[in-house]
């Protein structure tokens, strides 16, 4: 018994540490992959030990039965949250993809001109010119209908119809390359 109490102790301080430190790096070292399934390991180590440790004295009539169980139970949950697989990095949101240009690009003409009438309306409208200016040679009238008035609300002027004029307009702003 004296000598169980502290490997009790020291094997859920070993496994505090590993899943502190295989969360990141610690004094500027990283523990390899492999190392985030030796913390559930010592912890399950760990509660397997003081599970018949408990029970023992449960039995003994020297330790409370419903604290005993709860604890027990209370560890099982812990190991739970420790595997691997129960664990998530927290992170911030990815970025927002941008789905416009594809959508520009799209067979359905209904979805090209949505797509080129939201470009037009877009702060960054300037990254959207390119595609802008193609879509107003598109078989069908009501994209190159939108892809115009788009332009125009960009360049807050009007140069025509003509995708050319629109190219030079688009060099002279530095919308084109």
């Amino acid at each position: 018994m004296q000598v169980l109490r502290p490997a009790l102790y020291a094997l859920l301080v070993l496994s505090a540490l590993f899943t502190f430190w295989s969360g990141g790096a610690v004094a500027g070292r990283m523990l390899p992959p492999w190392t985030r399934s030796v913390a559930p390991t010592i912890f399950a180590i760990f509660l397997a030990i003081f599970t018949v440790y408990r029970f023992a004295l449960m039995r003994a009539k020297k330790y409370p039965a419903a604290t005993g169980l709860f604890q027990v139970g209370l560890g099982a949950l812990i190991w739970v949250l420790l595997l691997p697989s129960t664990r998530q990095k927290i992170r911030p949101p990815s970025a927002p993809v941008d789905e416009v240009p594809a959508l520009m690009s799209s067979p359905d003409p209904r979805v090209r001109a949505l797509a080129v009438e939201v470009a037009g309306y877009r702060g960054e409208g300037a990254r959207y010119a390119a595609d802008m200016i193609e879509r107003l040679e598109d078989a069908d009238p009501a994209v190159r209908e939108r892809a115009h008035a788009g332009l125009v609300r960009l360049a807050g002027r009007d140069v025509g119809q003509e995708p050319e004029a629109w190219r030079e307009l688009g060099r002279q702003r530095g919308w084109l390359r």
